[in-house]
């Protein structure tokens, strides 16, 4: 069940509590202030949920967010890892390349499986529903 946390024109950040994460569907083509505040919220409530997993959802983008792109991926992604997230699928957009290639250079830079990028929503949705392996292979 999806309940609504944050919302602004081209954002709309939900908790999932039947699958225990953070769902954010993104639309048009946010601004910098807009990806500014999004991400900041998604960040408040991965840390009063004590949540893990994140899936965002680019398919209604229709523009590039590079404005944003690089403190994404340089300042709000090592923050969020800190704070304890452990996977984020990122669904790209189906109707903007330039979308995909901001999403592709922030994900790019930030630790190697954590984030991933997802073409179909029951994919990212299976990704993030596979147990983790670290922590697998930790309890072994």
């Amino acid at each position: 069940m999806l309940t609504q946390y944050y919302q602004e024109t081209d954002v709309t950040v939900y908790w999932d509590s039947k699958n225990n994460w953070i769902y954010v569907d993104w639309r048009n083509q946010p601004s910098k202030q807009t990806v500014l505040n999004g991400c900041k919220e998604i960040h408040k409530l991965l840390i009063s949920k004590n949540a893990s997993y994140v899936l965002n959802d680019n398919r209604k983008i229709t523009g590039a967010w590079v404005l944003a792109s690089r403190w994404v991926a340089e300042e709000w992604f090592p923050q969020i890892i800190a704070a304890g997230l452990k996977k984020f699928a990122w669904i790209e957009s189906s109707v903007s390349t330039l979308s995909v290639v901001s999403a592709k250079r922030s994900a790019d830079k930030n630790p190697a499986g954590i984030i991933r990028l997802f073409k179909d929503e029951s994919e990212a949705e299976k990704w993030l529903k596979e147990p983790n392996m670290k922590a697998v292979n930790q309890s072994c």
